[in-house]
């Protein structure tokens, strides 16, 4: 098992913060918000990591170097001209091999154990992959994910139009897959906005016949993009700290 992350984003709604600092090193609770991710995955079990990089990739490279102080190895993987989350998972294949592969976001900040629990749902059900779900008012920033009564993923719709939602279950960013996801991701074509989007892969799969299950996130979910979203960040670790130390 790989982990790739995902950390190419330049951060435009973060303004100031990200002029000369790549978004993954933005610090959280005194270190960069990546490291918080890395961390949460090799307690997961996952100590393998591919990140993919485009702005300031230089610094991300200075900042984590090859993951030994983080119990981790990484290795990197520059992203190319093509845009979209199905393009920057396909750019990590030649190193992912034919191992099954954890993705997610240098930006999502949700409890360590969602990690795991993502990666036990995958081991057990045995399907081909495993995406990470939470409830919604409104799912048209994201990804409405669409349930079916035997409890399996049966459509995802990236940013539906306000009101046209089939669910307000959420794609979380954290995902789990067999290696055939990359020949889907090979086939897909660019969506309207021009991107190659890692949904689009993972509904040909489903149309195809292949289980895909939910994991049902447990706890704070925060995707980091604004600069007032690194407070609401930093008040989940504080919960988390005193949870630990009330049942220690």
């Amino acid at each position: 098992m790989k982990a790739v992350i995902l950390a190419a984003g330049k951060g435009t709604r973060m303004g100031d913060l990200t002029r000369n600092t790549p978004k993954p090193l933005i610090e959280i609770a005194g270190k960069p918000m990546i490291e918080h991710v890395i961390g949460y995955i090799v307690e997961s079990g996952v100590s393998e990591f591919v990140l993919t990089t485009r702005y300031l990739s230089d610094k991300v490279r200075g900042c984590l170097g090859d993951g030994a102080r983080l119990g981790a190895r990484i290795q990197y993987v520059e992203q190319s001209g093509r845009y979209g989350t199905g393009a920057a998972l396909l750019e990590a294949r030649d190193i992912v091999g034919y191992d099954p592969v954890m993705m997610t976001f240098a930006d999502i900040m949700t409890p360590a154990a969602n990690y795991a629990g993502a990666l036990a749902t995958f081991r057990e059900k045995g399907g081909v992959a495993v995406t990470t779900l939470n409830w919604v008012d409104d799912p048209s920033r994201g990804g409405a994910v669409e349930i079916d009564e035997d409890g399996r993923v049966c459509g995802i719709v990236e940013k539906p139009p306000k009101g046209q939602a089939p669910s307000n279950w959420n794609s979380a960013g954290i995902f789990v897959f067999e290696p055939i996801i990359f020949q889907y991701l090979e086939a897909i074509k660019p969506s309207p906005r021009g991107e190659y989007e890692l949904p689009d892969a993972m509904n040909a799969m489903i149309d195809d016949g292949l289980a895909i299950y939910p994991y049902y996130l447990k706890g704070a979910w925060i995707d980091v993009g604004r600069p007032e979203d690194i407070h609401r960040a930093e008040e989940m670790l504080r919960r988390e700290a005193a949870g630990a130390h009330s049942d220690s």
